[in-house]
């Protein structure tokens, strides 16, 4: 079969996967269909956590013989039992499909390659790699977690021509427009947990919900403070809410053991969680702080700034993706994203790879990857 063909569905089964977001994690989102003499017999996505996979729901949707069907997914067919639903192998073997055509392996150990293993040893032909950066991008969150047990860090920010992020007050409301804020909301539906420090939180009080009306589908992430608790105002919004037991303090014991018997008591009764972590040249240890979220199965985190969070992050080399929109404005003097004194030669400048730019209502918004080979400026 002609190789379009074949990427026709997978992209069918990226759509479908996408209808999972925000509902699915930590499980990786998959779509498929099933096909046969090029009719749509069936298709369906893995729902939500803890229910039915993607083929067993596109198979039940099929009201027809699938006898010698081909089956699409973007992800390796599940093969393993430590997990809340059976082998997704197992049914499509008993429906007697003909072949199945996938995306990206699972990069899961339990997976790995023994799904299409257990599929060909049963007769089946099984094709793989079929638009496989697309399907990787798709499912870089899980793809990271799975392997490192550390969640995926997506830094976002919005600058002015001149490469500011607020005002030299502090005052960036706002530099985007609304079509930006859209698909920052929308990004926080993708991310398990959104991420600021003590500093944005006393300049702005956020709720760091889901708005500008996107479907929040009940969500509401993870909502992470870095800092010192000691220094924080509890009667802010994301410590006093009705979601406030999504909120989760991240600081160092010295500070905790600093705070005032009243802010223990507040966040105990609040349902506030605290993750502890250390300090390494005067910043957070970010690795150390993502494993401790990896352990709580929160496998993305969006980084909202500010200044010190993000210089961190780069500094420490713990992000994986960093998406800022440029807008046709510019203010002069201000505060920028990223600062490091010890940069002084262009050849030591932080290099990015794997970039992207988008159109989006008269801003620029350029995604960007780590470069994986650049030397961490921590080392």
């Amino acid at each position: 079969m002609d190789r379009s063909v074949h990427e026709q569905y997978i992209k069918r089964c990226f759509s479908l996967a996408r209808k999972g977001m925000g509902t699915v994690s930590p499980n990786p989102l998959v779509g498929s269909v099933i096909v046969k003499d090029n009719i749509i017999l069936g298709e369906g996505n893995h729902e939500f956590y803890g229910g039915p996979h993607a083929e067993p729901n596109a198979i039940a949707n099929c009201k027809e013989d699938r006898s010698g069907a081909t089956l699409y997914c973007n992800l390796e067919p599940c093969c393993h039992t430590n997990k809340q639903t059976p082998p997704c192998v197992n049914t499509i073997i008993k429906n007697k499909i003909k072949r199945v055509v996938i995306s990206n392996l699972d990069p899961n150990p339990n997976v790995s390659g023994n799904g299409v293993k257990l599929l060909e040893d049963a007769g089946l032909e099984v094709i793989v790699g079929v638009l496989e950066e697309e399907g990787r991008e798709l499912n870089e969150a899980f793809f990271k977690f799975i392997q490192t047990n550390k969640p995926f860090v997506h830094i976002k920010l919005a600058q002015t021509l001149d490469g500011k992020i607020a005002t030299d007050t502090g005052d960036s409301k706002w530099i985007s427009n609304d079509s930006a804020r859209v698909i920052v909301h929308e990004w926080r539906l993708k991310h398990d947990a959104v991420l600021v420090g003590r500093n944005t939180l006393s300049k702005d009080n956020p709720t760091l919900n889901i708005r500008m009306g996107v479907d929040s589908k009940g969500k509401v992430p993870y909502r992470i403070v870095m800092g010192s608790v000691d220094k924080m105002d509890l009667s802010f919004n994301l410590f006093s809410d009705k979601w406030s037991d999504r909120t989760i303090i991240a600081t160092t014991v010295k500070s905790y053991n600093n705070a005032s018997d009243a802010q223990l008591e507040h966040i105990k009764n609040n349902g506030i969680s605290v993750v502890f972590t250390e300090l390494i040249n005067g910043s957070m240890d970010l690795e150390l702080l993502l494993k401790k979220l990896g352990k709580l199965k929160i496998t993305s985190v969006l980084v909202e700034g500010g200044k010190s969070v993000i210089t961190s992050f780069i500094n420490q080399k713990q992000y994986d993706k960093i998406s800022f929109f440029v807008c046709p404005k510019i203010i002069g003097n201000g505060i920028s994203y990223y600062e490091n004194e010890n940069l002084t030669n262009m050849k030591d400048a932080i290099s990015f790879e794997k970039t992207r730019v988008e159109n989006i209502d008269n801003q620029v918004l350029i995604h960007a990857y780590k470069n994986l080979e650049a030397k961490c400026l921590q080392d």
